[in-house]
């Protein structure tokens, strides 16, 4: 989806697709206060742009965002686990 004013950096106007990872990144981010791996977050405005191009991108990063935090029923930890026992070294013989 294209922005309602084309995006411009260091001069140079972004095309359809920089200014869909772009916005999607910054709202992607923001969501997380800033606590995201730029590389991977970077791979998942890759993977989801094909499939998303024709969505706001802001709005992609909240369905994302919702998506990745959501748990499965049953995959919630009840409580910690607890570290294994120690093991004992067997003896001489």
């Amino acid at each position: 989806m294209e922005p309602d004013k084309p995006i411009v950096i260091a001069g140079q106007a972004l095309t359809d697709q920089e200014a869909w990872w772009h916005e999607f990144t910054h709202k992607f981010h923001e969501l997380c206060g800033g606590e995201v791996d730029h590389e991977w977050l970077s791979g998942l405005a890759a993977t989801l742009y094909p499939r998303n191009m024709d969505r706001e991108p802001r709005e992609a990063a909240e369905v994302a965002f919702m998506t990745l935090g959501y748990e499965l029923p049953g995959y919630e930890l009840e409580e910690p686990f607890p570290p294994p026992a120690p093991r004992r070294r067997p003896g001489p013989h």
